[in-house]
């Protein structure tokens, strides 16, 4: 490789040859005060570096009026020219990105980043790419935004790192964005009022940022926000609030964002950010109030957990996300099943985390089903969603005593109720981590057509009575009922 560059001149050209020009890139002298090629230590998180590495050898490799792009030496070195000016066309690309679109828009929304004098960098901002371990996108270090007066292992720049592995992703640009945004965020909390944002909603506003961009693109099946629903499929019942860093973590504060983004626009999360020296819910709430919203943080909480089961805009417009890649989203409820036979009784007992929920379905039974909620002296609200064979839906909130207990009789249950769910959640304003228990009894009530009649109507006959049925046959029997619904058209999921 030879680099050519003209030191006079305020416009420098940087021409690759290996054995042939390949590339040709007009870079800007004030782009960058290093030159490609160039080789820095830079200090990394060891805990995210594939082998724990503390600093590594960057090599710097492009830069943009806004954009200083560095990759690790070792994996760049490693590399054949023609992988080199591959990933080259990729950093070319990003930095006009970053450029024309990233920068201004995520500012313009969320606020400035530092303007790191002491560096001379003003607000330009270093992306190194280095290796990291599996299923790590990719981090900034606050720490960074300190001299190393202070703080001797900081880089005392604005610096982005992402996972060499990702290079070739498609979803790059949104990694990046997410991270722009913590660095945003950390100038406009913790470097102007000094005070640091509650995890939670600084990952929430960061999860937003490539939709605000308009990257998620619905007809990419692998898009950013696609990967997040899968996470939170897995475990929706993940507290909001509470911090562990882990992948559904993520999951649960990208929906709830794409929730209050739908429903209330970015404004709020950027004036909870830029605009509030308050924290976390607090902030969110001072933002709605500023719109002119009455809508409290509850409020919203509990409509979006309503929406993750109903989904559903015709039955309320705040029971359905909005945004094209999460309008087929639907939790899969716990399933609990009531026998058709005789009386029946269901006990469940289950804990949920503050600021989550759980949603537990009942189906089954042929009469009317009485059910107790006892959430121990907690303060639960409960909610129920009835699906009828017909279709139709209802949504009601289940008023609880001042010893957090409920009974409410649903008639008809298996009949004209195809199934119910019961949505509980804790909403408590302080940042508890500890879980909350609550026990639901079901039990059938008699049968609905006559209370002295446990005879069941079945839509074809039968060899023997339901009684005298063992185990396997009332397992096929429930196997031709499912069937005959779904031919009719009648069994509702």
């Amino acid at each position: 490789m030879i680099l050519l560059k003209d030191k006079m001149n305020k416009n420098k050209f940087v021409i690759q040859f290996t054995g042939f020009l390949f590339s040709l890139s007009l870079i800007p002298f004030f782009a960058s005060a290093a030159f490609v090629g160039e080789k820095t230590n830079l200090y990394i998180d060891n805990s995210f570096s594939l082998n724990n590495r503390d600093q590594v050898s960057a090599t710097f490799v492009s830069g943009s009026s806004l954009l200083d792009i560095y990759v690790d030496s070792v994996f760049w070195d490693s590399k054949t020219e023609e992988e080199k000016k591959k990933i080259f066309d990729v950093f070319d690309s990003l930095s006009h990105e970053f450029d024309l679109k990233i920068y201004n828009q995520l500012t313009y929304t969320y606020g400035e980043v530092w303007d790191t004098s002491f560096s001379n960098a003003g607000k330009k901002v270093t992306l190194l790419f280095h290796q990291m371990k599996e299923n790590v996108n990719g981090y900034t270090r606050n720490i960074d935004g300190y001299e190393k007066t202070i703080v001797p292992y900081s880089n005392q720049r604005e610096i982005i790192y992402l996972n060499t592995d990702k290079i070739e992703s498609i979803n790059l640009k949104s990694y990046l964005a997410h991270e722009f945004t913590h660095l945003i965020q950390f100038n406009q909390k913790e470097k102007k009022l000094g005070t640091p944002e509650e995890i939670w909603l600084n990952e929430l506003r960061a999860e937003v940022a490539p939709t605000i961009l308009g990257y998620n693109d619905a007809k990419e099946e692998k898009n950013y926000l696609r990967e997040r629903v899968s996470t939170f499929l897995s475990n929706s019942s993940d507290s909001l609030i509470k911090w562990d860093n882990m992948s559904y973590d993520y999951g649960v504060v990208s929906m709830f964002g794409h929730y209050l983004f739908d429903h209330y626009g970015v404004d709020v999360l950027g004036d909870s950010l830029k605009n509030s020296n308050k924290v976390g819910i607090e902030s969110i709430e001072e933002a709605l109030l500023k719109k002119g919203i009455q809508d409290t943080f509850k409020d919203i909480f509990t409509n979006w957990m309503i929406a993750n089961y109903v989904n559903d805009c015709s039955l309320n417009s705040k029971y359905c996300y909005k945004n094209e890649n999460l309008k087929s989203l639907q939790i899969i409820p716990f399933s609990n099943f009531i026998s058709f036979t005789n009386d029946s009784s269901l006990s469940i007992g289950q804990t949920v985390s503050n600021w989550s929920a759980n949603w537990q379905r009942f189906s089954g039974g042929n009469k009317d089903l009485k059910l107790v909620f006892d959430g121990r002296n907690n303060n639960f609200k409960v909610y129920y969603v009835i699906r009828y064979y017909t279709g139709k839906q209802e949504v009601k909130e289940i008023k609880l005593d001042n010893y957090g207990k409920a009974e409410i009789v649903f008639p008809k249950m298996g009949t004209s109720i195809a199934s119910l769910v019961i949505i509980p959640s804790i909403q408590e304003r302080n940042s508890s981590n500890q879980d909350f228990y609550y026990s639901i009894v079901a039990s059938t009530q008699g049968s609905v057509e006559n209370n002295n009649n446990t005879e069941i109507k079945l839509p074809f006959e039968i060899d023997k009575p339901l009684n005298q049925m063992n185990k396997e046959e009332l397992l096929m029997l429930l196997i031709r009922v499912i069937i005959y619904l779904l031919v009719q058209g009648k069994l509702v999921i």
